[in-house]
């Protein structure tokens, strides 16, 4: 399916919620869910916060999983994401040694709870007086679709890491925008068979901070992207303002550019849907 095709849809229903799941869509597009003046209040707390630089998750062709630096990303000091722990699915850890694929798996998901209630406390104080702009989607959502915060064995996860993307003199070198996809591990949620990512935008700059789809087909889950696919392969560049939303299928290969004479300031968070209604949402 060519990518200059499929729709982008402006509002949220049902019918749109699938079709982005299917990969039958590129986006929808929610402009102006965050008003200006909350999207500046978000960005100055932000800013006058200690960070953490953010290690980008990837899997290899051999299936194992590793990171690499990102340009100039990071978010605040106490907050993680759930893929920061997937290099512990090794190769050693497969479904011939399964007692050990069970400790990996338990390892990631105390560590990953432990953090639950720290990064929420922080990331509601950096939006204080105002709610999280993860939450005004969440509403939106719910109100439209259903949806809950996933759980994994009775106890809750969280959503909504705000991301400060750096400016950079960089921000057109395809070594500061990698290519990726976003797919939690079929090991830990095996029910979810497909996903998205939301993002809610609180700064973007000038030049740069669009969005990059490329033009390839959803990848299937726990799969490499092909090498075939990089930075000379077409796209459709997605360019928010402060404010906005935007949903894609987390399983087509995206880029996030840097920004040349700003910030890039997002909430995150990851969608997944087994198949019926409510939706799962988790960071």
């Amino acid at each position: 399916m060519n990518i200059s095709t499929l729709p982008i849809y402006d509002r949220v229903t049902r019918s749109n919620v699938d079709a982005l799941l299917r990969g039958e869509a590129l986006a929808i597009w929610i402009k102006g869910l965050i008003p200006a003046d909350h999207c500046e209040h978000v960005y100055e707390r932000v800013r006058a916060t200690p960070m953490k630089p953010l290690p980008i998750h990837y899997t290899r062709e051999d299936g194992t999983a590793d990171y690499h630096p990102h340009a100039n990303v990071s978010r605040p000091g106490v907050d993680v994401q759930l893929d920061e722990y997937f290099d512990r699915l090794t190769a050693g850890s497969d479904e011939a040694r399964p007692e050990l694929r069970r400790a990996a798996i338990e390892s990631i998901m105390d560590d990953y709870l432990a953090s639950v209630d720290p990064s929420n406390q922080v990331n509601t104080g950096l939006c204080a007086p105002y709610r999280r702009p993860c939450d005004a989607l969440f509403d939106h959502l719910n109100e439209v679709c259903g949806i809950e915060l996933a759980e994994f064995n009775g106890r809750k996860m969280k959503f909504g890491t705000l991301l400060l993307n750096g400016r950079s003199e960089r921000y057109d070198d395809p070594a500061a925008c990698p290519i990726h996809v976003d797919t939690v591990p079929a090991v830990l949620f095996p029910s979810i068979q497909a996903q998205l990512g939301a993002i809610v935008y609180c700064r973007v700059p000038n030049i740069g901070g669009e969005l990059r789809v490329y033009d390839h087909p959803l990848i299937p889950r726990d799969a490499p992207i092909p090498p075939e696919v990089d930075h000379s392969c077409p796209y459709r560049a997605l360019k928010p303002s402060a404010g906005d939303a935007i949903l894609i299928n987390s399983r087509r290969p995206h880029a996030v550019i840097p920004g040349r004479d700003d910030d890039r300031l997002a909430n995150i968070m990851f969608i997944g849907s087994s198949g019926t209604y409510p939706l799962q949402i988790w960071t």
